[in-house]
């Protein structure tokens, strides 16, 4: 038996029929129907965002730029805290290495210049034997010989401070200082001409 239906009206894609003149069966096959009509409808009205499927943006990582003032103070607070703010790792070997030689020159000068001030006071008996019978000349040319030791290191000290100091200011200030991969220099030769003669010379070419 064929289906008769009629479709009376049409909205959004969706259909109504007249099952006026239907069976119980055909009835329940237009509901059926009629029902997906209606789902498929309002599916087709609903607006999707659109997803970005793309793979995340990995996250740029942020340049370290250190200011040289606080690289500055941080140095003069403490030898080598300039260099550690800086993330220049590899210069506090350098840094602790000459200040600990220094303090031992400094200290081995101090403890020998003392020695031989009180032997030449007359005091010989903080002498090795061997050195008891030494004059008074020998004995002040090394007590000042240690003395002007002790102060070397004492200035050598003071002075390898300033350049730690000096050293993490301008490793800072030089942090983002750009140097340009194209910065090359050739030597090509190059043919002189004047109105005499002709000469062949070399010539530099600097690219910056």
């Amino acid at each position: 038996m064929l289906l008769s239906v009629c479709a009376n009206a049409q909205t959004n894609d969706s259909i109504v029929f007249d099952t006026t003149n239907l069976s119980i069966a055909e009835r329940k096959k237009a509901a059926l129907f009629q029902k997906k009509s209606d789902a498929k409808s309002e599916f087709s009205q609903v607006h999707f965002d659109t997803i970005d499927l793309r793979k995340p943006k990995v996250k740029e990582q942020k340049i370290f730029i250190p200011d040289p003032n606080k690289s500055m103070w941080y140095a003069l607070i403490c030898p080598g805290l300039g260099q550690i703010y800086n993330r220049r790792y590899w210069k506090l070997p350098i840094v602790y290495g000459g200040f600990v030689g220094l303090a031992y020159g400094i200290g081995s000068s101090a403890k020998y210049y003392n020695l031989y001030r009180r032997a030449y006071a007359g005091d010989l008996s903080l002498l090795p034997p061997s050195q008891q019978n030494l004059s008074e000349s020998t004995l002040k040319t090394r007590m000042d010989g240690y003395r002007r030791n002790r102060d070397l290191c004492i200035i050598g000290a003071v002075a390898f401070y300033g350049i730690t100091v000096l050293d993490a200011f301008v490793d800072a200030a030089l942090a983002d200082f750009d140097i340009s991969p194209d910065l090359s220099m050739k030597i090509v030769p190059k043919v002189v001409q004047n109105q005499e003669n002709t000469a062949l010379a070399m010539q530099i070419n600097i690219n910056f």
